[in-house]
């Protein structure tokens, strides 16, 4: 009797130590599960199980009167990053890469000057076509194309974890006349890539104005860059060679002529630039007409 009193003591302590840490099992997840919903907000259930769906926007109106901004930006975005040139004195030194180059910055002056009229032009179409003017530049071209270049010429680049500091340019006036002949052919095919988008003749007729005199002083810069340059013959620039045996060699650049193609091109324009990186690599970037990420809607408002 005993022997069994004692047998059915030690199974029903047993039970019971089995009920105290499944017990205690239960008890910790709960206060994992209490710690989750700790974390939302205080009176605000944690959810469970899809979200709401993301709405989706509405298909962007292109019309005459975004093209027209959009034009007007380009323009702008270049003369603002030519009265910088101008101010900076950016053309004033002498290039060891075009030693015949001289100052250049009367003529840069008055190409600004031929791009704020043609922007002043888009604006009065943008106006007709029902439109509000885009007073201000294009804000990718400034963002990543012009501002990256000016800070990779004239400020190098910071180093980071897995590459070394890069120093400013070995040669700033030839990066800068470099921009200049970019900008040009850019406002070229900007116009020329416009001319079939919008749908009055009279909008037609000024961007077709506008590409020629662009057109015109993209073949002047290179011109005055590379005299005689006239065609294609796969010239490079350059730059006296560097003392220093350890430095690899740059990446070419090469010398712009007056009539790359036979007929305008709305391809990439490449510019090259700045002092390589440890490797040599310059700066390399590809310039294109506005496209659906770089067109001024109507829903934009100027940052200025």
């Amino acid at each position: 009797m005993n022997a069994m009193h004692e047998s059915t003591n030690t199974e029903s302590n047993a039970i019971d130590r089995r009920r105290l840490l499944g017990s205690a099992g239960a008890a910790a997840v709960l206060a994992s599960v209490l710690a989750a919903c700790g974390q939302s907000p205080a009176g605000e259930l944690g959810r469970v199980g899809n979200g709401a769906e993301v709405p989706e926007l509405g298909p962007a109106s292109i019309d005459d009167a975004v093209l027209l901004r959009t034009s007007a930006s380009i323009e702008r975005s270049i003369a603002n990053v030519y009265a910088r040139i101008v101010a900076e004195g950016l053309l004033t030194a002498p290039s060891s890469t075009h030693p015949d180059l001289g100052d250049q910055t009367d003529l840069v002056t008055l190409l600004a000057q031929h791009h704020t009229a043609a922007a002043a032009e888009f604006d009065t179409l943008t106006t007709a076509a029902g439109g509000e003017p885009w007073t201000c530049g294009n804000p990718r071209l400034d963002a990543v194309f012009i501002d990256a270049i000016l800070d990779r010429v004239l400020d190098g680049a910071a180093a980071t974890d897995a590459t070394a500091a890069i120093e400013p340019s070995d040669d700033v006036t030839r990066d800068v006349i470099n921009l200049v002949h970019t900008l040009e052919m850019l406002s070229t095919a900007t116009c020329q890539a416009m001319v079939p988008l919008v749908t009055q003749a009279s909008y037609r007729s000024v961007l077709m104005t506008a590409g020629v005199r662009s057109s015109r002083q993209a073949a002047l810069v290179a011109l005055t860059i590379n005299p005689g340059g006239y065609l294609p013959g796969g010239e490079v620039a350059a730059p006296p060679e560097s003392a220093d045996s350890d430095t690899p060699p740059q990446t070419p650049i090469p010398v712009p002529v007056a009539a790359a193609t036979q007929f305008g091109s709305l391809g990439a324009i490449t510019y090259i630039g700045g002092l390589g990186d440890e490797n040599g690599v310059r700066m390399k970037m590809n310039f294109e007409t506005p496209s659906l990420n770089s067109l001024v809607y109507a829903d934009l408002e100027c940052a200025d």
